[in-house]
């Protein structure tokens, strides 16, 4: 017995998943019920190897996704009968008295949230980034996205930088700011998510796709240029070359 789901997943027999070709879930085997086990809900848009971006599938008992950003798994206290979809493409859902990003609970009333940008949002005089970290230490008054288009995880306030929600100990809010060089449209290899940026007492490479920012304590700050050499981005000091954050002897 064949029982088609949809999106190149079928149930054999009761007994076990494919997609395609090949078997999947199968360390849920002993949890799902493969009889009431269907897809609720899905992205249309597919990527280049087949798989819906996101999906959601339930059984009696539990709320299933498997998308780009989780592997499949239970979304942990989800109910069957009044579980609602938000936003597909931003992962946002609703069941048992909590919002969901994915398969992760929001700390939050989604309904009260005012999006800063694509990384960040307040609620109420709250302020989260990722829709489930909680930023720490933050006045609200004073917060602002400097570069939004291109750094939109950097931010700072009076008192601190922060980088996805995270505060960078070392710098200082009063004078940091990504060099010019960086932002003024010069094509250079991954421009779009490495920069540099200094305040008055050191310099920092940035890579919007890391978890950190990388703090360069160069001995000469005020000389501390970035240039653009053969499409490649590169920052000096008096000492050093740059070159993705690890610097050479000059």
């Amino acid at each position: 017995m064949i029982k088609d789901l949809g999106h190149g997943y079928k149930i054999i027999d009761n007994k076990f998943i494919l997609c395609y070709d090949s078997e999947v879930f199968k360390k849920f085997y002993k949890t799902i019920d493969f009889e009431s086990f269907s897809i609720i809900a899905s992205n249309a848009a597919q990527n280049t190897d087949g798989f819906a971006s996101t999906i959601y599938f339930a059984d009696k008992k539990h709320i299933y996704i498997q998308s780009a950003f989780s592997s499949f798994t239970i979304v942990e206290d989800a109910k069957p009968n009044d579980f609602n979809v938000v936003d597909i493409k931003k992962g946002y859902t609703f069941s048992n008295g909590t919002y969901y990003r994915h398969n992760e609970k929001m700390p939050f009333d989604l309904s009260k949230a005012k999006h800063l940008n694509g990384y960040y949002i307040q609620v109420e005089n709250q302020l989260y980034f990722g829709d489930v970290k909680r930023v720490e230490n933050v006045d609200l008054k004073s917060f602002k996205i400097p570069y939004p288009e291109l750094i939109g995880n950097l931010a700072l306030d009076k008192e601190h930088v922060f980088f996805k929600g995270n505060i960078i100990s070392e710098a200082d809010p009063q004078t940091f700011e990504v060099l010019e060089a960086c932002l003024d449209g010069t094509y250079y290899l991954e421009c779009d998510n490495t920069f540099y940026a200094k305040d008055k007492k050191y310099a920092y490479f940035i890579r919007t796709i890391s978890d950190e920012v990388k703090v360069i304590k160069t001995k000469s700050i005020h000389d501390f240029y970035f240039k653009v050499i053969e499409e490649r981005g590169y920052a000096f000091d008096q000492e050093y070359r740059y070159y993705m954050g690890k610097r050479t002897k000059l």
